[in-house]
């Protein structure tokens, strides 16, 4: 395994993770829906993808729903570090879009 993906995290808290036990937790009746809206918006998402994913012949576990939210919350938790690092080098954001 490449040393990259030991310093990832093995999970985020961000709200499509968030299990029915989180999402009560949150009591006001905005926050729960947005996380319910959220949790929904991203299984839709795992779903449409799901198809091209599967032909990647990734093994099981990385075709999970769990194994989605993770990469989308990599994928988040790198964007605004790329975007640090584009303009640390004077190279603007909206040019790598």
């Amino acid at each position: 395994m490449h040393p990259y993906f030991l310093h990832l995290p093995r999970s985020y808290s961000i709200l499509a993770a968030f299990g029915e036990l989180e999402t009560q937790a949150l009591q006001v009746d905005y926050a729960i829906w947005a996380a319910q809206k959220a949790v929904t918006k991203a299984k839709y998402e795992w779903e449409q993808a799901f198809t091209l994913v599967k032909e990647l012949k990734l093994k099981p576990p990385l075709l999970t729903f769990r194994a989605w939210i993770w990469a989308t919350g990599t994928a988040l938790d790198l964007k605004p570090n790329y975007v640090r690092a584009w303009a640390n080098m004077g190279i603007s954001y909206t040019n790598q879009v």
